[in-house]
């Protein structure tokens, strides 16, 4: 594993490389002048209240295993990100190239407090780019999520970017890139979202997980969602691409593991009894991949009594979360507001400027029809011999 690590690092050493010499603009010299930086961690600093910056570094030149890119972490406070960035410059000696950093963690202080003055030296500086993936710690800061690097001897940065492009697999996190988070900021009918990530400890040892969803209104973070919630979010979305339901059997107890293959949402505005309504459809094709019982399908259960089951779930679940959003956020995070816009957009024009309201109080029905197309490689369950 370490070697496919290393053969990664040096990949990745030799990409920047030569992209910084593709420009025309840099010679070598100007390169070995530059401190590219990764990822960078957002904090508060509980000395001052100011910005905390941690950057994560990218340090080619500095390590003795040619064969892997090192790195190193500086932090600096200040009171806007622009003086925070110059100023790094008396540390690290080098400028600070920002091109090839991929993701950026704010602390759920920093969150709480709005990212607007953070985001916004983000968005306009000529040097950074908007695919930037966004994240909030799940931990006491974010720096000490960023600092995960001395454990796992790795660009920390990278390897989130690479699971983030991932995470369709597990459907446990919204993958959110800065230009996503901006544009959610700016438009009516939707609330912005970012993914939370956590350390996990197993074995003594301690890895980046992300899993859950922090909720914003405005730029301001409000609440959490957990994975499985975050799952649902992402059904009525129609951004659900993979992951797996589990449902009961017939006495309530986890059964069957279905894979999603497929889904498909759509969402229908109208008015039932002068009230504005939102008709969700889903229509989701799975397959079945666990049987986890040695009796194999219950008595009298039958693959239909299976989608039953997951469909009910599946309706309840989406249920609970949208009456969650409207009574404790008054926060779409659905982007309802957009489908009324989209179909009609007379009817939004009256109700934009109170739209949290109006969420609030919307009629909301749901129809899913959750189908097993295929019980993979077997049809029957392992049966345990007498």
């Amino acid at each position: 594993m370490r070697a496919v690590t290393r053969g990664i690092h040096a990949l990745v050493s030799a990409m920047l490389l030569l992209s910084l010499g593709l420009t025309g603009c840099w010679n070598y010299t100007e390169v070995d002048d530059m401190a590219i930086v990764a990822g960078v961690a957002i904090d508060k600093d509980e000395k001052t209240g100011k910005l905390l910056l941690t950057a994560e570094i990218v340090d080619t030149g500095e390590t003795t295993d040619k064969a892997q890119a090192g790195y190193k972490m500086v932090s600096l406070s200040g009171d806007t990100m622009f003086e925070i960035v110059r100023n790094m410059i008396s540390m690290t000696g080098k400028k600070l190239f920002w091109s090839h950093a991929k993701v950026i963690i704010f602390s759920e202080e920093a969150a709480r407090e709005g990212l607007v003055k953070v985001i916004d030296w983000y968005s306009r500086d000529t040097e950074t780019r908007s695919d930037v993936f966004i994240f909030v710690s799940g931990e006491k800061t974010a720096r000490e999520v960023l600092n995960l690097n001395s454990t796992t001897e790795s660009i920390l940065s990278f390897e989130l970017a690479q699971m983030m492009r991932d995470e369709r697999y597990t459907s446990s996190a919204p993958v959110v890139e800065i230009w996503d988070f901006i544009d959610k900021l700016e438009t009516a009918g939707i609330n912005a979202t970012a993914p939370v990530i956590h350390i996990h400890k197993k074995n003594s040892e301690k890895r980046e997980r992300v899993a859950g969803t922090a909720i914003f209104v405005k730029d301001r973070m409000v609440g959490r969602l957990s994975g499985d919630e975050t799952r649902t979010m992402l059904f009525v979305k129609n951004e659900l691409h993979g992951g797996v339901l589990v449902v009961d059997d017939k006495r309530g107890n986890p059964a069957y593991s279905l894979e999603i293959v497929s889904n498909q949402t759509k969402l229908k505005p109208g008015m039932v009894n002068g009230r504005l309504h939102m008709q969700i459809n889903l229509r989701t094709r799975t397959a079945l991949d666990e049987v986890m019982t040695p009796e194999g399908f219950l008595k009298d259960e039958s693959i239909h009594d299976i989608e039953q089951r997951a469909s009910e779930r599946l309706q309840a679940d989406i249920l609970t979360l949208i009456h969650k959003m409207q009574q404790q956020y008054s926060a779409d995070i659905f982007g309802f507001g957009e489908k009324v816009y989209e179909n009609q957009p007379k009817r939004w024009a009256q109700m934009k400027e109170r739209w949290p309201e109006v969420f609030a109080d919307l009629e909301v029905s749901v129809d899913c029809k959750v189908t097993i197309q295929s019980t993979a490689k077997t049809s029957r369950a392992i049966r345990l011999g007498d």
